[in-house]
């Protein structure tokens, strides 16, 4: 008999460049006497991207930033004395730091190859077809994350001024959580409209990081309507090459705003955000989410 719940796990292609050759890590898992890329089993409400970070670190010792998306693999595995279908995501990874590896239960040995010597070492043909992925999304330039703010106290029960009506207590949660989700994509530029609601939903990350918030009114709701045309030219102040930015925004405005920005206009729930990787070829790579 066949279990229906899906397994979701997460990892990573992790890579680096040494004397002008790219590496990537391999681990081996001695349970399965194979080799493979690092990833892992979600735990209980833990968002993807989070997730993957955390796998990639628990098996290699090596804390990483997640790039570009690379695939998802989809296949068959047995689950509870039945079968159950098995969602891998996988993204780009660079390793932060040089940590040394310690062996565990789950992986007895790491290796740093070329990529074709590890297309040959790798034990699936599915994990070289997310290895030959890479080639497609690196480098990138630069790296947007357009943000809505987590979800507020409702209007109608605010008696104050709108710009301070403040984060719901959901909201505050979400904010917190996505403190984790920014980190895994290592942002480290914050942008946000005035309003005491945008701004909470980031200073938990700012702190986190100890890094200031540039405020633009031009992208809050009283900004906007006072002055639509205020938005144009935003564009090049918020690429910024080798930067990872964060703006976040409101979602009247994020339609006119995303347009400006070069990116794909979508709907926006509260606390939801889309990130842009910019390719050296000058093409985007989007991923959406919703709020974490």
């Amino acid at each position: 008999m066949s279990n229906p719940a899906t397994v979701i796990a997460a990892g990573g292609v992790v890579w680096r460049e040494r004397r002008g050759t790219r590496q990537v890590l391999l681990v081996h898992r001695p349970r399965y006497d194979d080799w493979s890329l690092p990833k892992g089993k979600l735990t209980a409400h833990e968002h993807v991207l989070v997730g993957a970070r955390r796998e990639i670190e628990e098996e290699t010792g090596l804390q990483v930033v997640l790039g570009p998306p690379l695939g998802v693999q989809r296949y068959t595995v047995r689950k509870n004395g039945g079968t159950a279908d098995k969602l891998v995501h996988y993204w780009s990874a660079t390793p932060l730091d040089d940590a040394e590896f310690e062996p565990n239960s789950e992986v007895d040995e790491i290796a740093w190859l070329p990529v074709d010597k590890a297309r040959t070492k790798l034990s699936y043909p599915r994990d070289v077809d997310i290895l030959d992925a890479l080639d497609r999304v690196v480098p990138v330039t630069a790296t947007l994350i357009l943000l809505r703010h987590t979800e507020a106290v409702k209007r109608k029960d605010w008696e104050s001024k709108d710009t301070n009506r403040p984060l719901s207590t959901n909201g505050t949660g979400q904010a917190e959580r996505l403190t984790a989700v920014l980190d895994a994509l290592g942002a480290n530029r914050l942008i946000s409209s005035d309003a005491e609601r945008c701004v909470a939903t980031v200073t938990p990350y700012a702190a986190s990081i100890d890094r200031h918030i540039h405020l633009w009114p031009e992208i809050s709701e009283r900004g906007f309507d006072a002055d639509p045309d205020g938005i144009n030219g935003m564009g090049e102040r918020a690429w910024k090459p080798g930067k990872v930015t964060v703006v976040c925004s409101h979602r009247p405005v994020l339609p006119t705003l995303s347009r400006e920005l070069g990116l794909r206009v979508g709907k926006f729930s509260p606390g939801a955000f889309l990130v842009a990787h910019r390719l050296g070829d000058g093409r985007l790579i989007y991923e959406r989410f919703s709020a974490p």
